[in-house]
């Protein structure tokens, strides 16, 4: 079967997609409905649960207002010879509530959280210009730092890659892989993917975290993108 997530240019500033297909736009409704749950997680599913956040939680560690989207992680935490901005807040975003699935056990760091969101806009062009800016912005974040203040979960060294993403139908965006190790631990580090994609009035983003064994080869950006094509395949 072709793969549907394909590497579609190599610059993070994106181009409008090679095609497109499916509503002309979608409702915070629609977006709900598609959210990847716990029960999707298949024969893993018993070890899972599903929750909506509170629309007025903020991380402390690691603040990103809700109308807001990632860009370079906790970058406004590190010393980094390049210094970006870590978020982007794309003009007129409408929020919508987030959405995630979790390992019901807090101590099981080996199965994948994921953390799912959205920004709706009033019209697609107005969408495209957030997702150009989005993309151009991840472009930036340089692919090594370090965070040396803050809670100690967050400290250490972060590795940081990314590429450009689009699917058959239509929709454009960016998956970005990030490496965590903390100096304060030397049997796992932190696997995450992020990933943004954008298609009529929407950007769609999902967060996948993670803890591998030092020496293991990461698997978030490939859970993320089977996460993905689970939502996709509902707004259609």
């Amino acid at each position: 079967m072709k793969r549907l997530l394909g590497l579609c240019v190599a610059a993070l500033a994106l181009a409008a997609g090679c095609g497109s297909s499916g509503p002309s736009s979608y409702t915070a409704d629609d977006v709900k409905a598609a959210y990847y749950t716990a029960k999707d997680g298949g024969a893993g599913a018993d070890v899972l649960e599903d929750y909506w956040v509170d629309d007025e939680y903020h991380s402390h560690a690691n603040y990103v207002p809700r109308e807001a989207l990632e860009v370079c992680p906790l970058m406004q935490r590190a010393n980094a010879p390049v210094r970006v901005e870590n978020i982007i807040k794309p003009k007129a975003a409408e929020p919508v509530s987030e959405f995630v699935v979790a390992p019901t056990d807090d101590t099981d760091i080996r199965t994948p959280s994921i953390t799912q969101g959205a920004l709706l806009f009033g019209t697609t062009a107005i969408a495209d210009d957030g997702m150009q800016a989005v993309g151009a912005a991840m472009s930036k974040c340089p692919p090594s730092y370090e965070v040396r203040g803050g809670p100690s979960p967050i400290l250490g060294t972060y590795a940081v890659s990314a590429r450009a993403l689009e699917t058959e139908d239509g929709w454009t965006g960016v998956i970005q892989q990030i490496a965590h190790t903390n100096p304060a631990d030397d049997v796992y580090y932190e696997d995450a993917a992020h990933v943004v994609v954008q298609r009529a009035n929407v950007i769609l983003y999902l967060d996948v975290t993670h803890r591998k064994i030092i020496g293991e080869r990461s698997d978030a950006p490939a859970k993320a993108e089977a996460v993905l094509r689970t939502v996709l395949k509902r707004l259609a």
